[in-house]
């Protein structure tokens, strides 16, 4: 497994000024790399991580992706939990301020477990980087998380391998229904979308993580064996 650092997306790295084609960019050379030393492979990722998976898959970058993993998918920034003036940020972008302002995690942190709210609300206090992600981002990274998930419905049409998508019924980022909407245009015989109970948007954290796992485990071994049976039968 491998979760690699991509310049001005990766927590360590926000600070840096990144567009989103940047991100992509990083993000295949990282993919192609390691599809050079492994073979093939499957992609995945959570929140707008997710959005990265399914952009190298849906445009052709490496070759040897053989399954997409989309978790949390963030398709649009619409879920019960946005803070109250986020309806406004526009105004931001129209006078060139997104990087004056910042989005400060808030409760719930993205996890219905009020334990591991309380662990993040400790990490927040010491500084520390958080379960739920950075302290806060900039509006200028959350401007280009908004300009890549426009993409979604055209990127997931596009795809030719098996997809994965898990999404919480209750996530305060990004609503189930939108998710429902754009997953609708994958093609025929492709996707598995399984909805959860008993999380919010930190779903490989919350409460039903252990499903997640399992779901990923699954879907990673019959895109990989079905690859297998493939070369196989070429041979």
């Amino acid at each position: 497994m491998h979760a690699p650092e991509i310049p001005g997306y990766s927590q360590d790295s926000l600070t840096q000024p990144a567009r989103w084609q940047d991100w992509l960019r990083a993000s295949c050379e990282v993919v192609d790399g390691i599809a050079q030393r492994h073979g093939s492979l499957v992609l995945g990722g959570l929140c707008t991580g997710a959005m990265l998976a399914l952009a190298i898959a849906a445009l052709g970058s490496a070759s040897s992706v053989r399954g997409v993993a989309l978790l949390s998918p963030l398709v649009a920034y619409n879920g019960w939990g946005l803070p109250w003036w986020y309806r406004f940020r526009a105004l931001a972008y129209a006078l060139g301020l997104e990087n004056q302002f910042s989005m400060k995690e808030r409760p719930p942190y993205g996890l219905k477990n009020e334990r591991l709210r309380q662990w993040v609300r400790q990490q927040i206090s010491s500084g520390e980087a958080t379960l739920a992600g950075p302290p806060r981002v900039s509006l200028q990274l959350v401007r280009e998380s908004e300009r890549i998930s426009r993409n979604a419905p055209a990127w997931l049409a596009c795809l030719s391998v098996p997809t994965l998508i898990v999404h919480a019924r209750e996530d305060e980022i990004c609503s189930l229904a939108s998710v429902h909407a754009v997953a609708s245009r994958v093609p025929d015989g492709l996707l598995q979308m399984d909805v959860l109970e008993n999380s919010y948007h930190m779903i490989t954290a919350d409460n039903d993580r252990q499903l997640v796992a399992d779901r990923l485990a699954a879907h990673a071994s019959a895109c990989l064996t079905a690859d297998r049976w493939r070369l196989a039968a070429a041979g």
